[in-house]
């Protein structure tokens, strides 16, 4: 849509004309799909005209010239063109009859018919296209297939017989003077056109091994007529393992070398072509400028590696870059890294064992680990070659490894994201998705950078925030873990986020307690937010208390310390002022009041251990003046240990550093003529407990006996 055109339908949205301008764009998105669609013709594996690699021009000459060589009058030839599927033969087979003058050229096509009878009618049919105005020649052709079938059955091709096959054929067939005398009179008369022919038998490959079998029989014998001449296209491998499949005697290689008598090997394809392919390939879903960054090119440059010793042809490069083109907006829809999903494709294409192995066994690849034994590292790599039929197995090794070798930081850096070696994101790849209760990290990410604008509603805000509070609790945790860990390094927040976190944390503590991993959750998010609103001012300190309590920023804080490893000076630095305040207020109010804060003991810990405020010491001294206050403050300090083992068990304690800290300065010893004696064993047990409930007249005993150890 041009500007013209986009002012049109924006006019006639103001105007109110909504339903007018709808249909517009509905019309120019219909033809920008069509011409999207037609921009890129799908590919067919149709073969070129002339060879675009390297080299294969003048190879292309050397066989033309050498074919150009059987003068008039000369007996049959058989020439080959060997080379891999997808090598690129038919191309070279087009250049090299473009090479030749002076030549009658025909496609003889067997795999087109399924039995022998039609295969030697279909070879009678490609030869009389050779002499389209020689009535004569086409009929004694028509009527020289009469003897094709019956005599194809009595034609020996591979085995023992093989070798004498000449001698013993022409021995029957001098028995059918009929035939003998059909056959030498119609290879006359085809001597007698003074035309060279040339019969093109392409994807000889293709046949299985009783089509085989007849096919070279023709070739043999029954179609060895003057001045015709033969080049067969095939890969060796593949005939051999057809001849082989006949259960035929013998090697079946050196049975070709008796047919074929001139075979031209396809030369390779330069790796510096290769590595053209490889490169296109991706580019085409990760231009190389995208992004910019040098571990990222790293990557790159080594899948280039990998991909360009494993498409060893052009159908294979072709395949690739097809399969990757069609699949590319699931790629992106899957969030997962597209060079693991190319490398993981190419496994697919070629060595689809593997790649099958790969997706029913997860648990195999995904503990790769660098620092195995030799002989852990020699069981992966005999998986990995028992697996692969064709082919070299070291670009598969080095693909497998690619794809799940451990990420060192060098990897991280680069910044590659939704790798395969990661667990989760392991189903994705063969899902090339999201499934339905997934959580997109292309969506979380945009919602946090739109908070982070200051924007406090979208889509894709609405989106995070659906899957956060939903009925999922599984997928709420899994998105609140991919939230916080996409903030984890930015090294700033917003009113926006803080506000949004905050939300979600009200709103799941109202859901309730049945799912607290949720709640433990969105609290580590929240901990990151608040310190950022410390660190850069963006909340003023009284306001943060005001909002979450002296509680929950004491928790905070070490959430910081314990889950990212925040340096406790800087939480010292950060915190400081908010416990001061905190002791500033308990100064200032009754002890009474201070002994219902359900901050004491925490707030008490952090300041004695997190920002040593020395200087603080004794903050609750100044109202302790007799035994039973005494014994209310050390109740407040006294705590439980937990102990996690088959099952979860608690021990009742006493916080002795954080009770000195409270007291210091009071007289102790001078009060302790107050203390009540208490008796030799306490009525409740003290550790090896189910719970942490203690009645106050529980939690005063064991207060008092702590008291008397402290002095005794």
């Amino acid at each position: 849509m041009n500007p013209g055109q986009l002012r049109v339908v924006t006019d006639e949205a103001r105007r109110g004309s909504r339903d007018i301008a709808a249909r517009r764009l509905v019309e120019w998105l219909t033809t920008l799909m069509i011409d999207n669609s037609t921009a890129r013709p799908s590919w067919s594996d149709e073969s070129l005209q002339q060879t675009d690699i390297a080299g294969r021009g003048d190879f292309a000459r050397v066989v033309a010239s050498r074919i150009d060589s059987c003068v008039n009058g000369q007996s049959s030839t058989v020439f080959g063109l060997v080379g891999p599927w997808g090598g690129g033969k038919t191309t070279l087979l087009k250049e090299v009859i473009s090479r030749l003058s002076n030549w009658k050229s025909v496609w003889f096509s067997p795999w087109s018919v399924s039995d022998a009878e039609s295969i030697t009618a279909e070879f009678v049919s490609a030869l009389s296209e050779a002499f389209p105005k020689s009535k004569s020649v086409k009929d004694k052709l028509s009527q020289y297939s009469r003897f094709g079938t019956p005599l194809l059955k009595l034609i020996p091709v591979i085995g023992d017989a093989a070798s004498s096959v000449a001698k013993e054929a022409i021995s029957d067939l001098a028995k059918r003077p009929s035939w003998h005398s059909e056959f030498g009179e119609l290879s006359g008369e085809i001597a007698e056109q003074g035309v060279r022919v040339l019969v093109i038998v392409d994807d000889v490959d293709r046949l299985d091994g009783e089509e085989l079998r007849a096919l070279l029989r023709v070739v043999r014998l029954l179609g060895r007529f003057t001045n015709v001449h033969y080049l067969l296209a095939y890969d060796q491998a593949t005939i051999e393992s057809a001849l082989r499949s006949t259960g035929a005697d013998g090697e079946s290689s050196e049975f070709m070398e008796k047919i074929v008598q001139y075979p031209f090997e396809v030369p390779p394809v330069p790796m510096v072509v290769r590595r053209r392919w490889s490169r296109a390939i991706l580019d085409s879903i990760s231009p190389s400028g995208e992004p910019a960054d040098g571990l990222h090119q790293e990557h790159r440059e080594e899948l280039i590696k990998i991909l360009a010793s494993g498409l060893e042809t052009p159908r294979a490069a072709n395949r690739l870059r097809e399969q990757m083109h069609s699949l590319s907006e699931l790629i992106s829809a899957a969030e997962v890294d597209a060079f693991d999903f190319t490398a993981l494709t190419w496994l697919r294409i070629t060595h689809h064992r593997l790649w099958d192995d790969i997706r029913l066994n997860p648990e195999t690849y995904l503990s790769w680990n660098e620092n195995d034994s030799e002989d852990g590292q020699q069981r992966r790599i005999e998986r990995v070659d028992s697996l692969v039929s064709r082919g070299h197995a070291q670009p598969a090794r080095d693909a497998v490894q690619y794809l799940f070798r451990p990420m060192s930081v060098m990897d991280v850096l680069a910044g590659r994201q939704g790798r395969m070696q990661k667990a989760r994101y392991f189903d994705r790849y063969f899902q090339v998705g999201l499934a339905d209760d997934d959580v997109s990290e292309r969506k979380t990410q945009v919602a946090l950078a739109e908070l982070a604008k200051g924007m406090a509603e979208s889509p894709d805000i609405a989106y995070l925030k659906a899957i956060i509070l939903g009925d999922d609790p599984e997928r709420s945790a899994l998105a609140l873990d991919i939230a916080s860990s996409q903030r984890r390094l930015s090294p700033t927040t917003s009113l926006e986020i803080l506000g949004c976190v905050e939300d979600i944390r009200s709103e799941i503590r109202s859901i309730g307690k049945s799912h607290p991993f949720r709640l433990s959750a969105a609290e580590r998010w929240l901990s990151r937010e608040i310190f950022l609103s410390l660190e850069t001012n963006l909340v003023p300190e009284q306001a943060l208390i005001a909002r979450f309590g002296y509680e929950f920023l004491t928790a905070s804080a070490y959430s910081m310390m314990r889950t990212v490893g925040q340096d406790r000076d800087q939480v010292k630095r950060l915190y400081a002022g908010v416990a001061r305040r905190w002791i500033s207020e308990v100064c200032n109010e009754p002890l009474a009041s201070t002994l219902c804060r359900p901050e004491l003991l925490p707030m008490t810990s952090f300041c004695v251990w997190i920002v040593e405020l020395e200087d603080h010491k004794g903050f609750l001294s100044r109202d302790i003046f007799d035994a039973e206050r005494l014994i209310d403050v050390a109740a407040r300090y006294v705590s439980f240990n937990e102990w996690v083992g088959t099952g979860v068990e608690y021990e009742v304690v006493f916080r002795e550093e954080e009770f000195r800290f409270a007291v210091a300065g009071t007289d102790i010893k001078g009060l302790s003529a107050g203390l009540p004696h208490a008796p030799d064993e306490p009525d409740y047990q003290v550790s090896d407990r189910s719970n942490r409930d203690l009645t106050e007249a529980q939690r005063r005993d064991f207060a008092i006996r702590q008291l008397h150890a402290l002095l005794g």
